[in-house]
């Protein structure tokens, strides 16, 4: 394994989620700070989500003709500029611009898990798929309490700063301080990167690339639902990966329903600060059960089982959250769902490869992410619109629900033939990594 090229690739990534974290607590509030609802908070979220289900196939294909490099450095570029215009939109229309040139940019992760594929011999191959799985986890729990820290910070700190614009906008724009912290990540990501990072790809695979043809959609589509087996996997997939969607897209305003909290600019900065605590202690638990305790409960209780067993436990995180009226409450559901993630993200991430046949893994594993990237352009916009239209805790609800219908689906798994018998492979361990992408 060449070494110096992987832990240059751990680092670019774990600032990229690092910087995509920090926005997390405080999005809903932002949104809301320009006259916006709860519903425009999921056509927020979705519209990100839409822009990488759109483009993270399109950066994937021209990295295999280009090479992985320049794809990585446009990704960590245009993620800058997104981040900045998302901290100094000053419009509706703008934050939305943002959001969307982030989202784009930020669909760069499957390349750099093919940089990784480049750089490792086949033995050390999963080894080095879990340096992008520890990237994730490590940006995802120190992201949102940085962002929440960062906002709660913003006033404060435009007080010491002596009268001038800077200080105006951090008194008038709170969320401003964070979001130019993320877009100053990837600036610096990008120097760093580009002095760094070499290419991975050979010449002569980019130039095999290139004057091969095009793939199909609709034949990995039929690859990727060739059985019984494989069709209700997906579908477990999609309807888990919506649930939670939904619960992060309407968190912060629930706590603010349910605790009554002040509407003054410090008092949401300091709600932000504590929900980035919490999605931190999402991710913390979520990255540790996937680090240690959930290859243990899979040998000795099977992956069928580990899978049931988490999406029940979510459908109790559901329905426990919306009922909390204290920081207690919500912590207790939030470690439960945690919990819950830790057994399903690589029990389902392993039925799916080993489910799909030798020689469809990639075209099986991509219909899989797909069905995820959907559920995450649907699940906020749905979430939007019940918490407004109905009430705070129908998105809850309504995610209950939904994992209760994707543990029938597990259940009845047992019975559908189409399992392969062997461990999983490298491929699958990418998948694990893939399945706790937070974005």
């Amino acid at each position: 394994m060449r070494r110096s090229p992987l832990a240059i690739l751990f680092v670019t990534v774990f600032l990229d989620l690092l910087g995509f974290g920090i926005v997390v607590p405080f999005l809903a509030y932002y949104v809301e700070s320009f006259g916006a609802k709860a519903s425009t908070v999921g056509l927020l979220m979705s519209a990100f989500s839409l822009a990488q289900f759109l483009f993270a196939p399109v950066w994937g294909r021209l990295s295999d003709r280009v090479g992985r490099r320049p794809i990585i450095l446009v990704g960590l570029f245009g993620s800058a500029i997104g981040f900045t215009l998302f901290g100094l939109a000053g419009s509706l229309p703008l934050l939305f611009i943002g959001r969307i040139v982030a989202g784009v940019s930020g669909a760069t992760i499957p390349t750099a898990q093919a940089y990784i594929a480049d750089s490792t011999s086949p033995e050390n191959r999963a080894k080095g798929m879990g340096l992008i799985g520890a990237a994730f986890g490590l940006g995802f729990i120190i992201g949102p309490a940085l962002g929440g820290l960062l906002a709660d910070a913003s006033v404060p700190l435009s007080r010491l700063l002596p009268a001038g614009t800077l200080s105006a906008l951090l008194r008038e724009n709170p969320y401003a301080l964070p979001s130019l912290a993320a877009a100053a990540l990837s600036a610096l990501n990008f120097i760093a990167a580009s002095l760094f990072l070499p290419e991975s790809l050979p010449p002569e695979l980019r130039a095999r690339a290139q004057a091969r043809r095009r793939g199909g959609r609709f034949a990995a589509l039929r690859e990727g639902l060739a059985s019984d087996r494989l069709r209700g996997l997906i579908l477990i997939g999609f309807i888990y990966v919506a649930g939670f969607a939904m619960m992060e897209t309407t968190f912060t305003l629930l706590v603010e329903h349910r605790l009554g909290v002040g509407a003054t600019a410090e008092a949401h900065a300091q709600l932000v600060r504590r929900v980035g605590y919490v999605f931190a202690l999402i991710g913390g638990i979520a990255t540790l059960m996937q680090a240690g305790l959930a290859g243990r409960l899979a040998r000795k209780f099977g992956e069928e089982r580990m899978l049931f067993a988490g999406i029940v436990a979510a459908a109790g995180a559901f329905a426990l959250l919306p009922l909390s009226t204290s920081w207690a409450g919500f912590y207790l559901g939030s470690a439960l769902l945690a919990f819950a993630s830790g057994l399903t993200n690589p029990s389902y991430a392993s039925l799916v490869s080993r489910a799909a046949q030798a020689d469809a893994q990639g075209g099986t594993l991509g219909v899989s992410q797909s069905a995820a990237s959907l559920s995450r352009v649907v699940g906020p916009f749905v979430a939007g619109l019940l918490f407004q239209r109905v009430a705070p805790g129908a998105p809850y609800a309504v995610a209950a629900v939904l994992a209760v219908v994707a543990a029938v689906v597990a259940a009845r798994l047992r019975s559908v033939p189409g399992a392969r018998g062997e461990s999983p492979s490298p491929v699958s361990r990418m998948a694990g990594a893939e399945a706790t992408d937070p974005r």
